[in-house]
């Protein structure tokens, strides 16, 4: 059981932005619709309210937990605009540095111009010229990007994809469960909201396996990260290497940043590119440019995942 190309395409364009809560709403909608019709019950299917409105979908006390946020960003794409050159971490790095250059270049040409200028007028001019570019920043994501295939509507159709194989196997179904998280886009909110009301709830998340999909529908390298040493990066890299897969593996609390940060044993899923520099970057993300999800790679990456799950490989 594969996404459809057709019901991929029914998403693209019925549910382009998850910005607002009417947007969210209609998509949970859609996906409560499209999981009952996998067989899944009212009562298998809940809507946790914690910094967000996370779907989840199974028992929290699954051995297997497959999560996707379902929000999507801001056109905050510009801040990353060198990273096909440089990389995720430098475009992130470039950005940093021309903030505080910003900040010494500019007093520095006024002392040219003005040179009878105070000490105050000067470090003020430096100080101006970097609230307006963070107020920019922040203007940038409250304006809602009109595509996002890729980030993260590629993750909201591998847990789809992944939910309709358990569905149909009862030897794993108990085994699994499912959570859309809301608001990763905002700093991870909506992750954040479900660990701590499974912590209020005495579920322990400590020994789940969380495998989190971000951005798997564009790109060519096969990319796990985590944010700490963690069990399932390691063994979920060696079998699909066994398979014959290339895979890279990134350990960074900075960059390629998803809601797995908020779990102990878990890894992120993406497709990257490598950028000229031969650093990798996730491409497109956050500018209308997004349009690209590869519907036949989110079937080849699930069927490979849920696989590796019933064999106990992962």
């Amino acid at each position: 059981m594969s996404i459809t190309h057709q019901k991929a395409q029914e998403i693209f364009d019925n549910h382009p932005t998850r910005f607002t809560r009417k947007e969210k709403a209609a998509l949970r909608s859609t996906l409560r619709s499209e999981l009952k019709k996998m067989g899944y019950t009212d009562d298998e299917i809940t809507e946790i309210n914690a910094s967000g409105i996370n779907l989840l979908v199974g028992n929290p006390h699954a051995e297997y937990m497959f999560t996707a946020h379902y929000d999507t960003p801001g056109r905050t794409g510009w801040m990353l605009k060198t990273s096909s050159l440089l990389g995720q971490t430098g475009a992130n790095i470039f950005l940093i540095a021309i903030i505080c250059l910003l900040g010494f270049i500019i007093p520095f040409a006024g002392l040219q111009i003005f040179p009878d200028a105070s000490d105050f007028e000067l470090f003020a001019s430096g100080e101006l010229a970097m609230i307006l570019i963070l107020v920019v920043m922040i203007i940038s994501m409250v304006v809602k990007n009109r595509n996002n295939r890729n980030d993260n509507t590629s993750g909201v159709l591998s847990l789809l994809a992944l939910a309709e194989k358990v569905a149909a196997d009862a030897e794993i179904k108990n085994k699994c469960c499912f959570v859309f998280f809301d608001n990763e886009e905002w700093g991870l909110l909506g992750s954040a909201g479900f660990a701590k009301h499974c912590k209020k709830n005495g579920i322990n998340l400590d020994n789940t396996k969380v495998i989190n999909f971000d951005c798997v529908g564009y790109g060519d390298v096969l990319t796990f990260a985590s944010t700490k040493k963690t069990d399932i990066i390691d063994t979920l890299a060696k079998a699909f290497e066994e398979k014959g897969e290339k895979t890279v593996t990134k350990r960074s609390a900075m960059i390629f940043l998803s809601d797995h940060a908020n779990f102990k044993n878990s890894v992120m899923v993406s497709f990257t590119k490598k950028s000229l520099t031969g650093l990798l970057y996730l491409p497109l993300i956050h500018t209308s440019n997004d349009t690209v999800c590869d519907v036949e790679q989110i079937n080849r990456l699930t069927d490979d995942i849920f696989a590796f799950a019933k064999e106990g490989k992962i």
